[in-house]
């Protein structure tokens, strides 16, 4: 047959074609479009076939249009149009984020303010640094100079204060309360802050509530304590004060104790009778304690009835008898600071020390109990009988804006009362590290919801000039408390 295919001859030149499609198409020749043959066109003839289900693009498959680039192309255009779509996302983004960010105008304006009342402490503390550093030795410190400082202190007070409103959202600030130190009345205590209780649970779970105030302090009030039967515990609190009274027997005696603690130092006060130094009236405790809207008072020094010691009223010195007692004086901080009789040489250097130490007021009875945590014996003083079985007055402090105030006096059972020196250990057990004599006997007094808590000698109050008291800072109506 002369159109016969010799098939290792197709072979051979099937192999010889580097490109396969080059191959397949010599071999099996696609035909070029005939037109239509007419009527005297005849057919070729012998027409090639390829074999009868040989389907070029069925068999290679991989070699689909474009030589099976069309795959790829897919694959490859994916991932161009992923890339383009994450570079469209990220161009979405960024001009989604181009705009200024909103800002928290509240926000922006409370830390304004804050940086305005942090700039506004530090210059008026630079002007006190300038004013009060280094002053000039042997100046008396006047009224006036304790205005002055006076001023600086609220200033700092208001600004805490304005900060503490402020921020109140984004942060805590406790506040400060102060009382003007020449204010002869403190604010009203609140009547719902007093209580009285025979439970010692009762004490326990006020202190727990009060721990920002008392602030890691250690008590000197324990459950523990050898409790007087049917004497009740009372108790005052407020953000700025907690009181603790109550009565226990030490070595048999009946003594009387408050303990106080204060948030600031203008707390503790003191009332003169007629709040004029000098003054001929005399009041009793009770009446004085609350004209000044104390929440619990001690009898002062009795100053009016002898001319001993060193005494300080208002910043200004007054009396400077320097060999004949101890003294003690009370700075702006609320801290009792001792002199010993004898200690300072002249005037001029009392002055001194009351300018270095920013000393408020002082009392002269004495002597001084402890010092520094130690007991301080006592073999004779000029006032006092402190050899002698007496009802005893001290104050005493214990740690920071920490009080404990303590009476000895006889009772209606006739415990015994104490000496000078059996007063000092009494005081010393409990902790203290620094504890004063005040005036005794009949004097010896502490006042609380309207009257002596004390049995007092004699069972009637002493007319007297002076007493020491603390008192709320928390601001007040005119309103009384009813007690």
């Amino acid at each position: 047959m002369a159109d016969s295919y010799d098939l290792e001859e197709l072979l051979r030149e099937f192999s010889s074609y580097t490109n396969e499609t080059e191959a397949l198409d010599k071999a099996y020749p696609i035909p070029e479009p005939q037109p239509e043959p007419g009527p005297k066109a005849s057919a070729p003839a012998v027409q090639p076939q390829a074999p009868e289900d040989f389907d070029r693009l069925n068999e290679y498959p991989e070699y689909e249009q474009d030589h099976g680039y069309e795959e790829f192309r897919e694959d490859f255009s994916g991932d161009y149009e992923d890339e383009e779509e994450t570079v469209s996302k990220s161009k979405s983004k960024e001009a989604k984020a181009a705009p200024p960010k909103k800002k928290n105008i509240l926000h922006e304006l409370l830390m304004s303010l804050a940086g305005l009342i942090f700039l506004g402490a530090s210059l008026l503390a630079l002007t006190w640094v300038g004013l009060n550093v280094h002053p000039d030795a042997g100046t008396a410190t006047a009224v006036s100079g304790g205005g002055r400082i006076n001023v600086f202190s609220n200033l700092d007070a208001y600004m805490n204060n304005a900060a503490s409103d402020a921020l109140s959202d984004l942060t805590y600030i406790r506040k400060i309360y102060t009382i003007d130190e020449n204010a002869t009345v403190a604010p009203v205590p609140d009547p719902n802050g007093f209580g009285t209780t025979d439970d010692p649970a009762v004490i326990q779970k006020l202190i727990d509530d009060a721990w920002e105030l008392i602030a890691g302090q250690d008590m000197i009030w324990s459950p523990d304590a050898d409790f007087v039967p049917g004497e009740p515990m009372r108790y005052y609190y407020d953000e700025t004060i907690l009181v603790i009274q109550w009565k226990e027997y030490i070595d048999n005696r009946c003594c009387t104790m408050a303990e106080v603690k204060l948030a600031h130092g203008s707390q503790l006060r003191r009332k003169i009778s007629d709040d004029t130094y000098g003054s001929s009236i005399q009041l009793y405790a009770s009446e004085m304690a609350k004209a000044a809207n104390s929440v619990i008072a001690i009898n002062g020094d009795f100053y009016t009835f002898r001319s001993l010691g060193i005494t300080v009223y208002q910043r200004q010195l007054y009396r400077s008898d320097l060999d004949s007692v101890d003294t003690c004086f009370f700075d702006s901080n609320g801290n009792l600071i001792f002199s010993k009789a004898g200690q300072f040489g002249d005037e001029a250097s009392v002055k001194q020390f009351i300018q270095d130490n920013d000393i408020l007021f002082s009392v002269a009875f004495g002597p001084v109990l402890v010092d520094n945590g130690e007991l301080i014996h006592c073999d004779s003083y000029p006032i006092g009988e402190i050899n002698t079985q007496y009802s005893r007055s001290c104050i005493a402090q214990k740690g920071e804006l920490h009080y404990l105030l303590m009476t000895i006096n006889h009772t209606p059972d006739a415990r015994p009362r104490a000496t000078i020196n059996q007063l000092g250990e009494y005081i010393h057990s409990k902790g203290v590290d620094k504890a004063y004599t005040l005036d005794g006997g009949q004097t010896s007094e502490i006042v609380m919801m309207g009257g002596p808590v004390n049995y007092v000698d004699f069972g009637n109050e002493r007319l007297v000039s002076d007493i020491i008291y603390f008192a709320t800072a928390l601001p007040s109506g005119s309103q009384e408390v009813s007690q």
